[in-house]
Protein backbone atom coordinates (compact mmCIF):
# COMPACT_ATOMS: atom_id res chain seq x y z
CA UNK A 1 0.00 0.00 0.00
CA UNK A 2 2.78 2.46 0.91
CA UNK A 3 4.65 1.77 -2.34
CA UNK A 4 1.62 2.46 -4.52
CA UNK A 5 0.71 5.63 -2.58
CA UNK A 6 4.28 6.94 -2.63
CA UNK A 7 4.69 6.39 -6.37
CA UNK A 8 1.30 8.02 -7.00
CA UNK A 9 2.30 11.05 -4.90
CA UNK A 10 5.51 11.34 -6.92
CA UNK A 11 3.52 11.35 -10.17
CA UNK A 12 0.97 13.86 -8.86
CA UNK A 13 3.84 16.13 -7.80
CA UNK A 14 5.22 16.05 -11.35
CA UNK A 15 8.12 13.64 -10.79
CA UNK A 16 8.95 10.68 -12.98
CA UNK A 17 9.00 7.21 -11.44
CA UNK A 18 12.47 5.94 -12.28
CA UNK A 19 13.85 2.54 -11.33
CA UNK A 20 16.13 3.97 -8.59
CA UNK A 21 13.19 5.92 -7.11
CA UNK A 22 11.13 2.75 -7.12
CA UNK A 23 13.94 0.81 -5.37
CA UNK A 24 14.22 3.50 -2.68
CA UNK A 25 10.45 3.46 -2.11
CA UNK A 26 10.61 -0.34 -1.83
CA UNK A 27 13.43 -0.02 0.74
CA UNK A 28 11.17 2.22 2.84
CA UNK A 29 8.04 0.11 2.44
CA UNK A 30 7.25 -1.41 5.84
CA UNK A 31 10.53 -0.11 7.27
CA UNK A 32 10.07 1.11 10.85
CA UNK A 33 13.79 1.59 11.60
CA UNK A 34 13.80 5.20 10.33
CA UNK A 35 16.80 4.64 8.05
CA UNK A 36 19.26 7.35 7.05
CA UNK A 37 20.11 8.02 3.41
CA UNK A 38 23.40 6.14 3.89
CA UNK A 39 21.63 3.12 5.40
CA UNK A 40 19.26 2.97 2.43
CA UNK A 41 22.18 3.38 0.01
CA UNK A 42 24.10 0.54 1.71
CA UNK A 43 21.03 -1.73 1.79
CA UNK A 44 20.38 -1.26 -1.92
CA UNK A 45 24.05 -1.62 -2.84
CA UNK A 46 24.12 -4.91 -0.90
CA UNK A 47 21.18 -6.01 -3.08
CA UNK A 48 23.23 -5.30 -6.24
CA UNK A 49 21.42 -2.06 -7.10
CA UNK A 50 23.81 0.36 -8.78
CA UNK A 51 23.45 4.13 -8.50
CA UNK A 52 25.06 7.02 -6.64
CA UNK A 53 24.55 8.18 -3.07
CA UNK A 54 23.40 11.51 -4.52
CA UNK A 55 20.52 9.67 -6.20
CA UNK A 56 19.39 8.29 -2.83
CA UNK A 57 19.74 11.67 -1.12
CA UNK A 58 17.93 13.54 -3.90
CA UNK A 59 15.19 10.92 -4.14
CA UNK A 60 14.55 11.11 -0.40
CA UNK A 61 14.31 14.90 -0.69
CA UNK A 62 11.84 14.46 -3.57
CA UNK A 63 9.79 11.95 -1.55
CA UNK A 64 9.64 14.41 1.37
CA UNK A 65 8.58 17.26 -0.95
CA UNK A 66 5.85 15.11 -2.50
CA UNK A 67 4.52 14.18 0.97
CA UNK A 68 5.22 10.46 0.57
CA UNK A 69 7.81 10.31 3.36
CA UNK A 70 8.59 12.32 6.50
CA UNK A 71 12.06 13.54 7.32
CA UNK A 72 12.81 12.75 10.97
CA UNK A 73 15.17 15.07 12.83
CA UNK A 74 15.40 13.14 16.12
CA UNK A 75 18.93 11.89 15.39
CA UNK A 76 21.42 14.75 15.92
CA UNK A 77 23.92 13.02 13.59
CA UNK A 78 21.78 12.79 10.44
CA UNK A 79 18.30 12.98 9.00
CA UNK A 80 16.27 9.81 8.98
CA UNK A 81 13.20 8.93 6.92
CA UNK A 82 9.82 7.56 7.91
CA UNK A 83 7.21 6.15 5.52
CA UNK A 84 4.56 6.80 8.20
CA UNK A 85 3.46 10.36 7.46
CA UNK A 86 0.75 10.52 10.14
CA UNK A 87 1.48 12.78 13.12
CA UNK A 88 3.44 10.92 15.78
CA UNK A 89 6.56 11.33 17.85
CA UNK A 90 9.98 9.72 17.83
CA UNK A 91 12.22 8.47 20.62
CA UNK A 92 15.98 8.68 20.06
CA UNK A 93 18.27 6.52 22.20
CA UNK A 94 21.36 8.57 23.02
CA UNK A 95 23.38 5.40 23.58
CA UNK A 96 22.65 3.12 20.59
CA UNK A 97 21.16 5.71 18.19
CA UNK A 98 17.96 3.76 17.54
CA UNK A 99 14.93 5.84 16.55
CA UNK A 100 11.51 4.41 17.35
CA UNK A 101 7.94 5.62 16.91
CA UNK A 102 5.89 7.03 19.77
CA UNK A 103 2.14 6.96 19.17
CA UNK A 104 0.65 7.21 22.64
CA UNK A 105 1.37 10.88 23.20
CA UNK A 106 -1.17 12.30 25.62
CA UNK A 107 -1.28 15.93 24.58
CA UNK A 108 -4.47 17.85 24.21
CA UNK A 109 -3.76 19.64 20.94
CA UNK A 110 -7.02 21.57 21.18
CA UNK A 111 -5.78 23.29 24.35
CA UNK A 112 -2.13 23.65 23.35
CA UNK A 113 -0.85 27.18 23.87
CA UNK A 114 -0.53 28.09 20.21
CA UNK A 115 -2.12 30.88 18.25
CA UNK A 116 -4.09 29.02 15.62
CA UNK A 117 -5.21 25.52 14.77
CA UNK A 118 -2.78 22.60 15.16
CA UNK A 119 -2.94 20.44 12.03
CA UNK A 120 -0.01 18.14 12.71
CA UNK A 121 2.95 17.88 15.03
CA UNK A 122 6.43 16.44 15.31
CA UNK A 123 7.79 15.51 18.71
CA UNK A 124 11.28 14.23 19.43
CA UNK A 125 12.05 12.58 22.75
CA UNK A 126 15.63 11.83 23.80
CA UNK A 127 16.82 9.29 26.37
CA UNK A 128 18.14 5.76 26.81
CA UNK A 129 16.11 2.87 25.39
CA UNK A 130 15.05 -0.09 27.51
CA UNK A 131 17.57 -2.45 25.86
CA UNK A 132 20.49 -0.11 26.58
CA UNK A 133 19.31 0.37 30.16
CA UNK A 134 19.28 -3.42 30.64
CA UNK A 135 22.77 -3.73 29.11
CA UNK A 136 24.12 -1.32 31.76
CA UNK A 137 22.73 -3.31 34.69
Amino acid sequence: MFKENALELLKKSGYKVTKPREWIVEALDGNTSHPSAMEIFDQLRNNNKSFSFATVYNTLDTLVKSGAVKQVTADPQCSRYDPNTFSHGHFYCKKCGKVSDVFDINMDMASASVSGKVEEYELNIFGICEKCLQDVN
